[in-house]
């Protein structure tokens, strides 16, 4: 169980700047791409577009399929500059068939109201909003479609059964979680010890264990994003880097009407980010599906489909006081993990469509939660862990034993005041009645100029370096520093001891690799900088060159030796012959300079 002082807690703000969750979804869309293989679709899939292009034959057609089918995927898109809605991705869900048929509705390139194709694809939506379908969104459906009432396409009394798969997720994962740990212990030896330490702020660019992932997004009351729930469910990297987009420019190339001011490539990568959205989505749900499928009850066996299964668990996590009560924890998870780029992934951030109602968030008080390892503390003392992995403690921490629960905490006096009373005992110390101040005065400046000199220190280690991007600190213990005006730790309770050692050489991991990979970058860039201007020079076999003298010489000694030749090319190096004695040298390209022949008559 989580134990967690609020004392001492300094409020923050909470509302970082634009330019700053920016960056902090550009860091993440980073990470993500440099830790994990990029995300495809498990199976192929056709994409049929439904513009003013489209044929009624192929209206009919689409018709015909969709009454066969009884569950839909939606999502949408719209313009980042004009906010219009412009796209409505639907995906038929035919598990047994071949390929997935992605339908890709440009809602700006629709044929006339009166026209017949317009009826017909009236008649479409009629069909996939009849009574007895499934639609499944990520997010809620029914705001991700009021926005394109305008268009006239329907009416938002839908007979069909909605699901919004986001927060039926954030449930799901939560008791999956749990389950898969306690397998996991049932399987493993049962510590009875555990251990609590101060845990430090997570850093957000780390790629955290899942069950940490999760419990934090429960402790604050928060969805998942589809890019998280990919990335922790299947290891894939989903890029969200073309959310907010132009989609009205008519991404079928049969559109006369599309703008061509946009190339095919640019089309290429719109049109793949809207299925990959759909298609990720339906490997959640069929994941789900079959997890559930695989550990079938007896009690249970009249649940087959993939409707029922998600109206069940929609019954099953609907809110309730008794079985799901949350601490509104959120001012203070900001406080311990300030971890704001999650809900800045979720997809189109433009209309927030993805955040958790004032109502649900009323809905759900109190809950009691148990945290894995998190990333680890720094001290002094760090080679003593590889020695005793079962106790951590730094110097300004006590041990405490609980004889009840026999668990481990550490704690921190922060109101410490040892630095202050030492230095007035030092000034106390040098000062005497009949002697003058010197000693005081001098005493004074040596600790102050030491202070300095650790400031300094301070700052270096927090500094961080040009090629690295991390400072000396981060590489050395996988974190960001803490001083003592930073806000003070809080208590976490681990499931082992040992739990706390193989997390720090996780994150340390990750560290040294980004690191590395910025050290190869930065060199990239200085040796593309160098190269910029210097001349790329070849020499053949018998050109005449002048070799630089390498030899200590006096001022006014020549620089480079007599004409030589060239007798065999290995670029870079030569071998050169002295003309004079025949003497033999190998030298690199750049100890050697041409001469024109024909002025010194060779």
């Amino acid at each position: 169980m989580v134990k967690i002082s609020s004392s001492n807690i300094q409020r923050t703000s909470a509302n970082p700047s634009a330019a700053d969750r920016n960056i902090r979804k550009d860091e993440k869309e980073c990470r993500y791409e440099q830790l994990l293989p990029p995300y495809y679709p498990c199976k192929s899939h056709v994409i049929h577009f439904i513009n003013s292009a489209t044929t009624e034959e192929e209206l009919k057609i689409l018709c015909n399929v969709i009454q066969c089918t009884t569950d839909f995927i939606f999502d949408t898109e719209s313009d980042i500059h004009s906010h219009t809605p412009a796209h409505i991705q639907i995906l038929l869900v035919q598990q047994h068939s071949e390929y997935f048929l992605i339908l890709l509705i440009e809602t700006t390139h629709l044929p006339d109201i009166s026209s017949s194709r317009f009826r017909e694809i009236q008649n479409l939506f009629y069909h996939l909003f009849r009574s007895g379908t499934n639609l499944y969104s990520w997010g809620s459906f029914k705001d991700e479609l009021t926005q394109f009432e305008i268009y006239q396409l329907y009416s938002l009394s839908i007979p069909s059964r909605i699901f919004d798969i986001q927060r039926l997720f954030t449930r799901w994962f939560d008791e999956y979680i749990h389950i898969k740990s306690d397998d996991k212990n049932n399987n493993t030896i049962n510590y009875d010890d555990s251990i609590f330490i101060h845990a430090p702020a997570l850093d957000p660019e780390l790629f955290l264990p899942p069950a940490m992932m999760n419990h934090l997004k429960v402790m604050n009351n928060k969805l998942w994003s589809l890019q998280d729930a990919i990335a922790y469910l299947f290891y894939k990297y989903l890029s969200k880097r073309d959310t907010l987009r132009s989609w009205p420019i008519g991404l079928d190339k049969r559109l006369s009407s599309r703008n061509k001011n946009y190339s095919f490539n640019y089309r290429r990568r719109l049109i793949q980010y809207a299925s990959y959205d759909c298609l990720s989505l339906m490997e959640i749900i069929l994941f789900i599906h079959e997890n559930y499928l695989s550990h079938l009850h007896d009690n249970d066996s009249h649940i087959q489909s993939l409707g029922e299964y998600f109206f069940y668990l929609t019954t099953k996590f609907s809110p309730s006081p008794s079985s799901f009560q949350l601490v509104n924890n959120s001012q203070m998870y900001e406080l311990l993990f300030d971890d704001e780029s999650d809900e800045s992934m979720t997809g189109d951030e433009l209309y927030e469509r993805h955040q958790i109602s004032s109502e649900a968030q009323t809905d759900e008080q109190n809950l009691n939660i148990f945290l894995p390892p998190v990333e680890p503390q720094p001290s002094e003392q760090i080679d003593q862990i590889q020695q005793e992995i079962n106790c951590y403690m730094s110097n300004d921490q006590c041990l405490r034993i609980d004889p009840q629960s026999n668990n481990y905490e550490y704690d921190i006096d922060i109101n410490s005041s040892e630095e202050s009373n030492h230095y007035h005992q030092e000034l106390e110390r040098n000062y005497h009645a009949q002697t003058n101040n010197f000693d005081v005065i001098s005493s004074a400046l040596n600790k102050t100029k030491r202070k300095r000199t650790r400031s300094e220190s301070a700052r270096k280690r927090r500094r961080q370096h040009a090629t690295t991007k991390l400072s000396p600190y981060q590489l050395q213990f996988g974190r960001i520093p803490t001083l003592p005006p930073d806000i003070p730790r809080r208590s976490y309770e681990f499931l082992k001891p040992n739990d706390y050692f193989h997390y720090f050489k996780q994150t340390l991991n990750i560290y040294h690799q980004y690191a590395i990979m910025n050290i190869k970058q930065q060199q990239k860039n200085y040796k593309k900088y160098f190269d910029h201007n210097r001349p790329d020079v070849h020499y053949s076999i018998a050109d005449i060159v002048l070799k630089r003298i390498s030899t200590n010489r006096s001022k006014l000694a020549a620089i480079y030796s007599n004409p030589m030749k060239v007798i065999k090319e290995s670029h870079p190096t030569y071998l050169i012959q002295d003309l004079d004695d025949q003497r033999i040298y190998q030298v690199h390209v750049s100890q050697l300079r041409s001469i024109n022949c024909d002025r010194f008559h060779l």
